[in-house]
């Protein structure tokens, strides 16, 4: 069953992402989107709409579930935990390592269809296991947003609004979340300050010939990301871990 799941879940991630090859010859945000009718391909995943379930509306803060479910934009940054002493770009706490793509409306319906509209997909057991980030994805409304972060191997995402954190186990759909997850880390570039871009957006992508001029100009002088520092620390021991950072999330 498990193996039969992830081939639909393959075979779905296959048709949102389809369009991705003839974008990659197209320049800055443009290279990013799907082609105008990439959505027809999709009826068969957005056609049902259900109601997002109880337990979401009942522990997602109202403004953050709405940002959700009618975000204008959404976007996509591969994220882990930062090491003692980094000095990089941050994300709700996590080290920034790279952008990953402009959600189209498809991807949000599928999200939203998969953990939002689907009570099976959540666990009402406490998971038993270590929040490990993998990608963020930034939900925009106005200038609004909420984060949806994904973690692997712990199976579960967590909702981040104006300080606060809801969690959840979602080891049934863990199966959905890896081809998420996998989907997007192959479509990983490196990171940039949109401030540094001059970008409105926070995309992170050099867009043109002259921002490109820009990052390179940098980073002679210094790495524009910093995203490691010089000499690296042994990696916490287990026991250290279970009593700071993301161990400290409480699922729902």
């Amino acid at each position: 069953m498990h193996k039969n799941y992830l081939a639909n879940a393959a075979l779905v991630l296959s048709l949102l992402f389809s369009g991705i090859a003839a974008a990659q010859k197209a320049e800055g945000v443009e290279s990013f989107k799907q082609s105008r009718d990439a959505w027809r391909r999709q009826q068969n995943v957005t056609e049902e709409k259900k109601e997002i379930t109880q337990k979401m509306r009942d522990t997602i803060p109202v403004n953050a579930l709405r940002n959700i479910t009618e975000a204008e934009q959404a976007f996509c940054y591969t994220v882990e935990t930062p090491e003692d002493g980094y000095k990089g770009y941050l994300l709700d706490g996590m080290a920034v390592t790279g952008f990953c793509g402009i959600l189209s409306k498809a991807e949000i319906e599928l999200f939203m269809n998969e953990f939002l509209r689907k009570e099976e997909s959540v666990s009402n057991v406490v998971a038993q296991c270590i929040i490990q980030p993998r990608i963020m994805l930034r939900f925009m409304r106005g200038v609004d947003y909420s984060d949806v972060l994904f973690s692997l191997p712990c199976p579960a995402f967590s909702v981040f609004y104006a300080g606060s954190i809801n969690t959840f186990n979602i080891s049934p759909a863990s199966a959905m979340e890896e081809a998420i997850i996998e989907a997007y880390e192959k479509k990983k570039m490196a990171f940039v300050s949109p401030a540094l871009l001059g970008q409105v957006l926070p995309i992170g992508v050099p867009q043109n010939d002259e921002q490109r001029a820009l990052v390179k100009e940098k980073s002679k002088i210094a790495p524009v990301r910093n995203w490691q520092t010089e000499e690296k620390k042994p990696a916490a021991q287990p026991e250290a871990q279970q009593n700071k950072g993301w161990n400290r999330l409480k699922f729902n």
